[in-house]
């Protein structure tokens, strides 16, 4: 049997400069002290838990297996995403 890490991934095909490119990203904005980004980012993965009905913090979580623990990480992601931008420095 494969470990897990050692599965083909479809996004693999590309390599791991998108990674790379939104890394520097989040260190250039940090530093720039434009942390509207994080924001951005919580948003983002409050969409794709939305989408997707699985969210991955810590471990994964469903929409259909634990309902309660998703709803609790998508709605704290949501109201990260507000608080970032009410609050952009703390």
């Amino acid at each position: 049997m494969i470990p897990t890490w050692q599965h083909p991934s479809p996004t693999r095909t590309r390599g791991a400069w998108p990674v790379w490119i939104a890394l520097a990203a989040l260190w250039l904005m940090t530093l720039a002290e434009q942390y509207w980004i994080y924001a951005v980012l919580f948003l983002a993965w409050a969409v794709y838990d939305l989408a997707t009905g699985e969210s991955h913090f810590i471990q994964r979580v469903t929409r259909g297996g634990e309902p309660v623990t998703y709803w609790l990480v998508v709605s704290t992601w949501i109201l990260l995403t507000v608080l970032w931008l009410i609050y952009p420095y703390g």
